[in-house]
């Protein structure tokens, strides 16, 4: 049995997963991810040690990680530098523990079992409390110096303010932070992005603008990946990705009419995560095992 963690900006989730197959939702365990990242061990210990006796450890955290030393490096929403969480849990457990990024993990397991199944280089993008993304070639992941894949914080505009500290972050004009924040002004008190979006299917224009200018601004970071990266596919998941084509839509519209290079060569399948949300679950599990073999 393997237990899958995955550390998100807003939240933790932690699940025990067979082979392949994602968690059931109702026995997946959530937590809220503490503010300063030397919190992590302790607040992730007790919950999975309730799931009794694994074989093996996943887990993946957003931000940069050393996957070597599977030390948390930095987490953008955050505070705290540099915890040896593959340690802290080896010493409790005595079993085979992975930390990887969380887009990373989710790559793995969407090249492995789900949308990127058939593809040589699969690029995942997923869209929470900020946007990640993993690179898989050749059923490889790709870390580059070690942060590949920290495409958030690439600066698309002169703002508004990101929640790393910059101005004009991808993740600061479309992201489930984003998103949730529209939908609390556009809907009501504690709507979140799928309220926004079912209040655009029902005919709100103020909410379903939002969603156009959003997916729009999502087009625009991925034909920058594209033509960077020229990915095989592109599989989009995370929570804020719940919304469907109310994002995709206008994504595609606006690389559809997109001119260059990308006109010519065309643009890659954009496809949902074949795992859904779960995605870095299973892709924590799949990867954790894969190191025991």
């Amino acid at each position: 049995m393997t237990i899958a963690v995955d550390i998100g900006g807003a939240s933790i989730r932690i699940a025990r997963v067979q082979g392949d197959k994602p968690a059931s939702p109702k026995a997946i365990v959530s937590l809220p991810t503490p503010q300063d990242i030397r919190e992590i061990p302790a607040s992730i210990l007790e919950p999975i040690a309730q799931f009794g006796s694994a074989d093996a450890i996943g887990i993946g955290c957003a931000g940069l990680v050393d996957a070597g030393t599977g030390t948390v490096v930095w987490m953008p929403h955050a505070s705290g530098r540099n915890v040896e969480l593959r340690e802290a849990l080896v010493a409790r457990f005595g079993v085979p523990v992975l930390v990887d990024n969380d887009a990373n993990l989710a790559a793995f397991g969407e090249a492995g079992g789900g949308a990127g199944v058939g593809f040589r280089t699969v690029l995942m993008i997923t869209i929470g409390t900020g946007i990640g993304a993993g690179l898989v070639v050749d059923g490889r992941i790709e870390r580059g110096r070690g942060g590949l894949g920290e495409v958030g914080h690439m600066r698309l505009a002169a703002g508004p303010r990101c929640a790393c500290g910059l101005d004009g972050c991808w993740e600061a004009l479309v992201s489930g932070r984003v998103l949730d924040s529209d939908a609390e002004r556009l809907v009501g008190p504690d709507a979140g992005a799928a309220d926004l979006v079912r209040a655009a299917a029902a005919g709100n224009e103020s909410a379903r603008d939002r969603l156009e200018a959003a997916g729009e601004w999502l087009g625009i970071g991925l034909g920058n990946l594209i033509a960077m990266l020229d990915p095989d596919v592109i599989v989009v998941g995370g929570g804020a990705a719940t919304a469907g084509d109310a994002l995709l839509g206008p994504a595609n519209r606006y690389l559809g009419a997109r001119g260059g290079g990308l006109a010519v060569a065309g643009v890659p399948p954009i496809l949902p995560a074949g795992y859904g949300p779960a995605a870095g679950l299973v892709g924590a599990a799949m990867a954790v095992k894969e190191i025991m073999q």
